[in-house]
Formats: C-alpha cells, structure tokens, sequence
C-alpha cells in the first residue's frame, strides 16, 4: 500500500480511456482489445506511486496537485494502452520488400499510436509544471512586476 496520495484511480482510467465493461471476467475493453481489471488497476498504482515519489510533498492544497493529478492520469493511460495493444505499436503492420517499404497501416494501430502520444505530450508537460517551482501568476501582483518600456522603472 503505497503513502501518497492517490492522484487518479482505476475508474477515472477506465473512463478517460472510453473502455467498456468490466465483462464477467472483469476484463475491459480497450479500442476493442480486453484488459484486465487487475492490470489496470497495477497501472494506476505505478502511475500514483512514481508521481507520488516524484514530488513527495504534493498534497491536495498544492497548488502543482492538479498537474500530479493531469500526471498520473497521462501514465497509467499510456501504460493500459501499451498493454492493451500487444505490440501493434511496433511496427508489426510493416514490412520491406527488396527496396520499397510497405506500411500496412491499420485503423487500430493509427488510433493507439496517436492516443498514446497524445498523453505522452501531455504527460510530458504536466510533468514540467509538477517540477518546477513556479507557481501561476496572481492578478494582484502585476504590478510589481517590472515592465520594459523604453527605459527601466
């Protein structure tokens, strides 16, 4: 049992990720491909723990624990999908013959390998604003901060 926070969790996955199910086996399905419950909920363990190990003093007044939260989110997504996908986002539908390169693209491959980067591009920026000590700009200090207008004031 993981000490940090629970930044997402397993049903705010299944739907951001538009699953269905569970089915009687407790498994989902993911752009059509079944996932199990347990894997799902392994994944947003690992994404709550590492966010959690990331920055250990986020908690819910931080002002950074929505990007934690965005974080974790973007991680177990890209985890379930990975998984789900069995390799199909290596390339599988593509070969070569002689010279010429044939892609043998896929609707299915298409649609993982354009969600998964999607949350990579997202995790990727909710990890920078969880790590950076910069905290969003209040109207009421504008200001005092300096404004170059032909000379310094």
């Amino acid at each position: 049992m993981s000490t940090y926070p629970a930044f997402t969790s397993l049903e705010e996955v299944i739907g951001f990720l538009n699953a269905t199910g569970p089915d009687g086996n407790s498994n989902y399905l993911v752009y059509g491909l079944s996932v199990s419950n347990n894997s799902v909920q392994a994944y947003v363990d690992h994404a709550n723990t590492y966010i959690g190990s990331f920055a250990p003093s986020v908690t819910s007044t931080d002002p950074r624990y929505p990007f934690a939260q965005l974080a974790a989110l973007d991680l177990a997504c890209i985890a379930v999908l990975v998984a789900a996908s069995g390799g199909m986002l290596l390339g599988a539908a593509d070969y070569k013959l002689g010279d010429l390169f044939i892609t043998k693209g896929t609707v299915g491959k298409f649609s993982f390998q354009n969600a998964v980067q999607s949350f990579q591009e997202s995790f990727t920026r909710n990890i920078a604003n969880l790590s950076t000590g910069a905290v969003s700009a209040q109207a009421r200090l504008r200001n005092e901060v300096p404004h170059y207008r032909g000379r310094w004031r």
